[in-house]
């Protein structure tokens, strides 16, 4: 059975290859400057520095990015069940389920497709505060079936 609790390790396991990769993208950055002699052709040669140094930049952004995500993941409790949509619920539909949490899409959880969403996209702005049985219209008729 799926439950929040699965969803949210699912998503910190997400969270944990992205910032692999981009780990190692920082670190093989690191290597080609290491690498990188100071070389006769001049102004080639620095604008090739400066390139790295700009996708270092960006990398590192991305880093802060999923420090921030696992941040957030941190805040919500597993273990409790809510009554209406808001951050940190799981939302079941008659479209699909869906994780108020981090903006990560689309999941797979015990061969369960997940979307994570966070509650400011359209999407969790209108279903915000809604319960069991309401019905919402975003793409067609909406009905939440469960909370937790």
């Amino acid at each position: 059975m799926l439950n929040k609790k699965d969803v949210i390790l699912s998503l910190e396991k997400e969270i944990a290859l992205k910032e692999r990769a981009i780990q190692i993208a920082f670190d093989d950055l690191n290597i080609a400057i290491a690498n990188d002699s100071k070389s006769t052709a001049g102004d080639k040669h620095e604008t090739g520095r400066a390139m790295i140094h700009l996708e270092q930049e960006k990398l590192s952004k991305q880093l802060s990015q999923t420090k921030l995500l696992n941040e957030t993941l941190a805040q919500i409790n597993h273990d409790s069940h809510c009554t209406k949509v808001q951050f940190g619920s799981m939302v079941t539909t008659n479209k699909g389920i869906y994780f108020f949490s981090v903006g990560l899409g689309k999941i797979q959880v015990n061969e369960r497709t997940i979307f994570c969403l966070t509650i400011t996209t359209p999407l969790g702005k209108i279903m915000s505060g809604k319960k069991k049985g309401d019905k919402i219209n975003f793409n067609g008729e909406i009905e939440i079936l469960k909370i937790e």
